[in-house]
């Protein structure tokens, strides 16, 4: 098994864009990309804009190529209308979407899923609702949760997550649980015994605001429950790696994983490039560039309604 992380946060952007390709089938999770519009007051930085016009090349390519396509949510870092990903990626294919009529919140429900829906019309072979399905292609086998809160708190939506298994690796794609802050999170692992895992750790840059110290002990707790479960590497990014001191946040889940000989990287890290935390560290890029960005006007559809 192939499993090649395209877009995340350590490598400059909003993403879990992730391939997943086994000797039957190459699978595409949530081809989506996205920069926060906002951060320390300031607006999306010419780097950050630069790195995510590279990334979304890479993301179209590959998703051109697989066969399944998967989107676990609606939000714009996961899935896309067509404003930086051209829908025409969904075309021949076959696409696995989250419910859009059952434990989704409302402006999932109400406006980015049906606009999405709309926008793919005509384009997949077939798209089908995910949520707790079994799909079988040769011996790979796809496994999907049931719908799980995005986090502690379920106004952010729900969410699907992804086992994938050959018959010899097993790797698990939370979505956005940010960090498993409860036993709902941890279920679909333990009972899928996956031995890789794609996490995307709590929100911890938002620690006093969408994230209390007792959820966030409580998620990094839950982490270390994960590491001890018999998996062979994590790999923690995403909405953890919004904080630059992602690795003391994270310090007792190394600590447990390195004692359980798990190895925790962050994308980069798999993929053997450089930690471009690019948003946190958007204060120091203006401070060396304060020219404002060159923003593409469907980048900036996206940011506008992120």
């Amino acid at each position: 098994m192939i499993i090649k992380p395209i877009a995340f946060e350590s490598l400059g952007v909003r993403s879990q864009a992730t391939l997943v390709e086994t000797k039957d089938v190459r699978i595409m999770i949530d081809p989506a990309i996205s920069l926060c519009p906002r951060r320390y007051g300031l607006p999306p930085h010419q780097v950050e804009v630069d790195t995510l016009t590279a990334l979304a090349k890479e993301i179209t390519d590959e998703a051109k190529l697989a066969d399944i396509l998967i989107v676990t949510h609606y939000h714009y870092d996961h899935h896309d209308p067509g404003y930086i990903i051209p829908t025409d990626v969904y075309r021949g294919k076959t696409v696995y979407v989250k419910n859009p009529l059952e434990f989704i919140n409302v402006s999932q429900g109400k406006i980015r899923a049906p606009k999405f829906l709309k926008a793919l019309k005509g384009l997949p072979k077939e798209i089908n609702f995910a949520d707790g399905k079994e799909v079988k292609v040769g011996n790979t086998v796809i496994k999907f949760s049931h719908p799980v809160p995005h986090g502690a708190d379920i106004r952010l939506g729900f969410v699907i997550q992804v086992s994938i298994s050959d018959g010899v690796d097993n790797v698990l794609f939370t979505s956005d649980v940010e960090g498993v802050p409860s036993q709902e999170h941890v279920k679909f692992t333990l009972e899928t015994k996956p031995n890789f895992i794609i996490i995307d750790g709590p929100l911890s840059y938002l620690l006093g605001r969408a994230l209390s110290e007792e959820q966030l002990q409580s998620s990094v707790k839950n982490m270390e429950i994960l590491a001890k479960s018999g998996l062979e590497k994590m790999v923690v990014d995403h909405h953890v790696l919004r904080d630059l001191n992602y690795r003391k946040v994270l310090e007792p889940l190394y600590d447990v994983a390195n004692s359980s000989g798990v190895a925790v990287l962050t994308a980069a890290e798999v993929l053997g490039k450089e930690i471009k935390q690019l948003e946190a560290k958007r204060r120091e890029l203006f401070a060396l560039d304060n020219r404002p960005a060159r923003i593409p006007r469907d980048l900036q559809r996206n940011l506008f309604h992120e």
